[in-house]
């Protein structure tokens, strides 16, 4: 339910920026209850609430309000989907995201698991403003994990385009269609383009040993927005691999969604190795509960072979060695 009540709410947002205002729909000032109380007001010698700026500064003004609102309206969202739902203990979960920052939602968030309550954390990936403003979809993300007691992470991730939702042993997409549909646990494309990569900008040095390897098409996108990045071109798309750089564990739910959609999800470093949904689900909620909320860098393949590829450069990389050294 948070899942698709998020992605509903996303492309509500859109449809409010780009298809502007229904003309039947009533403005405010079109209620008669609205009007008495300006009235009723102006009456007490009370002011109007100060309106936005003109011109360039009301733009910004606009943009900021957008920004400090999104989470919140989001939430809320979720709050009012879940009001009548419980667990088989009869609690209810709750809701991570609205307010506080990182370290603030990561330590309710190690609350509730270190006292075994249900509990769900929503948290955007990337750039949001470059979602709304120019319509990119690799920009920005919403990262959910829902603990329930006694029971292994459930987690989702969430775009404008597409939700992907699993536990250790299930995984589902939403269609179109607004249905959940059951996977199988394998790539949504059987076949992908085995010249493509997709890297975070930090690791723009290894475009050349990448090229050398195979990859004719490297993608490179800010590290803020590799989460939205890897799920539209790896999980939605034919993009084959993807790093993904060490990040927030509150930003990580794409490591358990990748893997229980058929994906090879490995650490990079010398002794990386390939996470089964369980260890996604573990190696998070320990990140989340360790006082060092942040994972490892990840590779995340359709293959296994091009994810040990992609391994190895990078452990060459880490150790000051190159191709041409080993030649």
């Amino acid at each position: 339910m948070t899942a698709e009540t998020l992605h509903r709410e996303l492309n509500q947002i859109r449809r409010e920026m780009t298809e502007g205002r229904d003309v039947d729909e009533a403005f405010p000032d079109d209620d008669p209850g609205a009007m008495a109380d300006r009235v009723r007001s102006l009456a007490k010698g009370n002011e109007y609430p100060p309106g936005r700026p003109a011109g360039r500064a009301g733009q910004a003004f606009a943009w900021e309000q957008f920004d400090a609102q999104l989470l919140p309206r989001l939430i809320g969202k979720v709050e009012s989907t879940l009001a009548g739902t419980v667990n088989t203990a009869g609690i209810r979960a709750t809701v991570i995201g609205a307010k506080g920052d990182l370290a603030e939602r990561t330590r309710m968030f190690s609350d509730q698991l270190l006292a075994k309550r249900p509990c769900v954390s929503i948290s955007i990936t990337g750039n949001p403003r470059r979602l709304f403003v120019f319509g990119n979809s690799m920009a920005a993300s919403l990262s959910v994990l829902v603990h329930l007691p006694d029971s292994p992470l459930h987690a989702a991730t969430v775009t404008q385009r597409t939700a992907l939702m699993s536990s250790c042993s299930d995984a589902h997409r939403l269609a179109r269609s607004g249905d959940w549909v059951h996977m199988a646990g394998a790539p949504l494309v059987p076949d992908a383009d085995p010249g493509c990569v997709l890297l975070p900008n930090s690791l723009r040095h290894l475009e050349e040993p990448l090229r050398r390897a195979g990859y004719t098409e490297v993608e490179f996108v800010p590290a803020e927005q590799i989460t939205p990045a890897v799920i539209e071109a790896v999980l939605e798309h034919a993009v084959p691999a993807a790093i993904h750089c060490s990040g927030h564990v509150l930003n990580s739910a794409i490591a358990l969604v990748a893997s229980r959609h058929g994906m090879t999800v490995r650490l990079y470093g010398a002794n990386g190795k390939a996470l089964e949904p369980w260890d996604a689900s573990r190696m998070i909620c320990e990140a989340a509960t360790s006082g060092h909320p942040y994972l490892q860098g990840l590779i995340i393949a359709r293959y296994a072979t091009a994810a040990l590829q992609i391994g190895r450069l990078l452990d060459e990389d880490q150790a000051g060695e190159t191709l041409d050294d080993r030649e």
